[in-house]
């Protein structure tokens, strides 16, 4: 980890700066320098967790799938009257935007700080702007109505997700899907570990994709910071019932197995984030509230393989916390990874306004040394 004064950026990662306009609770935000891995810090309530909603968005290319599942996560839906009067629940997309006012103009704005050409742009638009092309793709309605527009570089659709009607099916709108080879920007690879565990089902697959592979030694490593007993290998089993699912478990260096959630919420954890660093290679790993499950006197060591396994497999980490004891051990582990750029960014309100204060080596130092609270 290097000073501020000595960074000059990393050209090899796919985030080096952050600009978000008019997303959610942030009105406007720039983070002007992140690095291999770095930790959002703040207290509840800061827009921590939107700012990692805005870089799934970004990665994404501000793909419709990115954006219900931001909505999805927050589960905010809007009930809409089908054509037989039955009321279902869609996503509120209104709520993406600053304000929660999906009005015609209305937009959010993300991309790197300084370079508009990299902007992810979301507006509400009309079916009165659409281009021809979108008018023989979809069908123009009988009447106007709104519909959310998605732009990144030369690329643009548009969506009829905000009409209550359109949605539901009462206009006659022809939906064809949009292929990535129709000009759409390619997507960068994003894993997303939320605030709680994986369940049985995301173990499997991930744990899948890296068994019998370089990268699972890794996984193995993780699951030891946590145990008692050394674990030597890891398998997923076939319930014993039709209603008993899939089980993973581990096997301890006495021969015994037993389910990997008998180790407890830290193993878990520690091995999720370790079999999604290796799925996340060459792209994103975006961690809400990275310290949970994990006790206090682990914090160093999980953060040494964060860093180690970030270099390794080309990923860019992204995380948050509000726990000092997980700045303090991020910070210490970091300090000893010189060839790794870990970076602190707190995230604080100011005047109504949102603004990032980045942490240089030597401020993180001090103030761990010091006991002085930086989240």
């Amino acid at each position: 980890m290097r000073p501020m004064s000595d960074y000059t950026g990393d050209d090899s990662l796919h985030l080096p700066s952050l600009r978000i306009e008019g997303f959610r609770g942030i009105d406007s935000l720039t983070i002007n320098r992140f690095g291999r891995v770095t930790l959002l810090a703040g207290r509840n309530g800061t827009g921590k967790t939107t700012v990692l909603d805005a870089v799934r968005i970004f990665a994404d290319r501000g793909r419709l799938s990115a954006l219900t599942a931001v909505l999805d996560r927050s589960e905010e839906y809007a009930g809409r009257v089908d054509e037989e009067k039955d009321i279902r629940d869609i996503p509120d997309f209104g709520a993406l935007f600053h304000g929660r006012q999906a009005k015609k103009g209305t937009s959010f704005t993300i991309g790197l700080a300084g370079d508009p050409h990299t902007q992810v742009v979301v507006e509400v638009s009309s079916t009165d702007d659409m281009p021809e092309e979108w008018m023989s793709r979809l069908g123009k309605p009988a009447i106007s109505a709104q519909v959310l527009r998605i732009a990144f570089g030369h690329f643009e659709e548009f969506l009829p997700v905000l009409d209550g009607d359109l949605d539901v099916g009462r206009a006659p709108w022809r939906r064809r899907p949009i292929r990535d080879d129709d000009g759409r920007p390619k997507a960068l690879r994003a894993e997303v570990l939320g605030p709680g565990l994986l369940n049985n089902l995301d173990l499997d697959q991930r744990w899948g994709e890296i068994a019998l592979t370089e990268q699972e030694p890794v996984a193995l490593r993780a699951l030891n910071l946590a145990a008692n007993h050394r674990i030597d290998g890891v398998a997923v089993v076939s319930g014993d019932t039709r209603y008993r699912s899939r089980r993973v478990l581990v096997k301890l260096e006495d021969g015994e197995r037993v389910p990997l959630r008998s180790l407890g919420d830290g193993a878990v954890r520690l091995f999720g984030v370790a079999v999604a660093l290796a799925g996340a290679a060459g792209g994103l790993l975006l961690i809400d509230e990275a310290e949970n499950g994990i006790h206090r006197s682990l914090q160093h060591e999980y953060w040494r393989l964060v860093l180690r396994a970030a270099a390794d497999n080309d990923v860019q980490v992204i995380a948050t916390t509000h726990g000092w004891d997980c700045i303090r051990g991020f910070a210490s582990a970091a300090s000893e990874n010189h060839d790794v750029e870990g970076v602190v960014v707190r995230l604080e309100r100011e005047n109504g306004g949102l603004r990032a204060v980045e942490y240089s080596e030597e401020e993180l130092q001090t103030a761990t040394g010091q006991g002085i609270e930086i989240r």
